[in-house]
């Protein structure tokens, strides 16, 4: 699953990749494990840190595609809100 948005005068673009598996309480069953891997480009060619793999939220691993992709958007708006605030006016 790969998505791009537009966010403050950047493109982020996210894709999702499955990691192996977490272990469920019963030891015979695990769910798959997701990341998310994020690259971000600015209009005006600014760099930030790209690309990104994020696996957790909060200390906790996605459970989800859907989870990983929207913690990666998320993740890629607060480092886009950090550079913007850094920059001079």
């Amino acid at each position: 699953m790969n998505r791009t948005y537009e966010y403050r005068g950047y493109a982020i673009r996210v894709g999702v990749e499955a990691n192996g598996t977490i272990p469920l309480e019963r030891l015979e069953i695990e769910r798959p494990r997701y990341a998310a891997v994020v690259s971000i480009v600015a209009i005006d060619e600014r760099a930030l840190p790209s690309p990104l793999k994020i696996d957790n939220a909060a200390g906790l691993p996605f459970s989800s595609d859907i989870d990983a992709l929207m913690g990666g958007y998320s993740a890629a708006r607060r480092l886009i809100d950090e550079q913007l605030a850094d920059t001079p006016a």
